[in-house]
């Protein structure tokens, strides 16, 4: 009977474990952790510190960013103001404006007719740049919608924006105060920040927030959308 022939040996193909796999660096390694046992006494201690750190900083890019898109929104609707006062902007050219804004942004969402619209709206409530800039640029946008949209005054908007902040509520948390008017069983609605604005932090005003320490002194110039 004759010897089974061999089968020549299959070689890898370094393109095909590519493709497979992805790229793979072979040269690299990792080295095992060490047990935790093994640490020293203070490593816990010191993880948690450091992972509270990263946490907190993690949190004041987020609240920075938002602040600043926030920012961005009232100097687009206080320019559609400006244009629908001056020239007589209406739907049209909104919808027009959204459509070049996303052309020309991609990358950028919130650039639709409607949230232009909103953005109008909300520069209409805050006409002063400076109370925008202390106070509510550091509610999330949603949050700023649903003070516009179901409060008719800046006194109880501002009173439930420094609640909104002292307490971290949601936006549907928000909604739910603002429905029960949460200002009227606390008597009358107040609020802490100043009738004419100065740059202070709204963690300095409510020193028992959660938050950590922010100040914010952002200044966007506003966009020149069309000459």
């Amino acid at each position: 009977m004759a010897g089974k022939q061999k089968r020549p040996a299959i070689k890898a193909n370094p393109a095909s474990d590519r493709k497979q796999r992805g790229r793979v660096d072979r040269s690299a390694t990792f080295p095992v952790a060490t047990p935790f046992s093994d640490m020293p006494v203070d490593y816990a201690a010191r993880f948690t510190d450091l992972k509270t750190r990263i946490h907190r900083e993690r949190l004041r890019v987020a609240l920075a960013s938002n602040a600043v898109m926030v920012l961005l929104y009232w100097d687009i609707g206080r320019s559609i103001l400006d244009k629908q006062n001056d020239q007589g902007w209406g739907s049209r050219v909104i919808d027009r404006l959204a459509t070049d804004l996303r052309d020309a942004f991609p990358e950028m969402k919130g650039f639709s007719p409607r949230n232009l619209k909103y953005m109008r709206a909300f520069a209409a409530a805050w006409p002063e740049r400076e109370i925008v800039q202390q106070s509510v640029a550091q509610l999330s946008w949603r949050q700023n919608l649903a003070l516009i949209e179901k409060l008719a005054n800046s006194q109880d908007r501002l009173w439930y924006a420094a609640k909104t902040l002292e307490h971290g509520w949601s936006s549907n948390i928000l909604t739910l105060q603002i429905e029960a008017q949460a200002h009227r069983r606390q008597g009358k609605a107040q609020t802490n920040f100043p009738s004419s604005p100065s740059f202070r932090s709204l963690t300095q005003i409510h020193p028992s927030s959660k938050w950590p320490p922010q100040t914010f002194s952002i200044y966007i110039p506003p966009p020149k959308l069309y000459e």
